[in-house]
């Protein structure tokens, strides 16, 4: 029995200890700032950004390092009066800028899409397409957290 806690003690001290560039990621991760356009579609990504990053916040810090900027479009292509496919996609522009010196450090784009089946009532179209947004929206995010990841792991 005393074996056993001892092997257990030693695995959660061994989990919990963390390396000096673990520290070096959470500081740049709780150094960003977060600005994007005044849509939904923008006010949701930055949301669940912010959310997602919020686990590296450090409290001690007053002035934010870098800025990352999201530049986020839509585009819905298909007829309204029609009643077809419509291929709704949402590209996505963002750079981080050093405070300091303004210089950027990290940029990417990319696009998401996604296709809303042909309906008849305009009602259920609108929401649909306002659905396969948000889903869109949230995909963009979860990508934007991982690419901040990687970012901060690399540099």
């Amino acid at each position: 029995m005393l074996f056993r806690l001892i092997i257990i003690s030693c695995i959660l001290i061994g989990c919990s200890s963390t390396n000096n560039s673990d520290n070096v990621i959470y500081n740049k991760l709780s150094n960003i700032e977060i600005e994007a356009n005044d849509t939904y579609i923008s006010d949701l990504i930055k949301k669940r950004v912010q959310n997602n990053l919020i686990i590296y916040n450090n409290k001690q810090i007053l002035k934010k390092k870098f800025k990352l900027i999201l530049n986020i479009k839509e585009d819905i292509e298909g007829s309204l009066l029609s009643n077809s496919i419509r291929k709704i996609e949402i590209s996505t522009n963002f750079r981080i800028i050093n405070n300091e010196n303004s210089q950027v450090v990290y940029k990417g784009s990319f696009a998401r899409n996604s296709l809303v089946p042909p309906i008849d009532s305009l009602f259920s179209r609108d929401q649909s397409e306002r659905n396969a947004k948000k889903r869109l929206g949230v995909s963009i995010a979860n990508d934007i957290v991982v690419r901040l990841i990687e970012w901060a792991q690399s540099s």
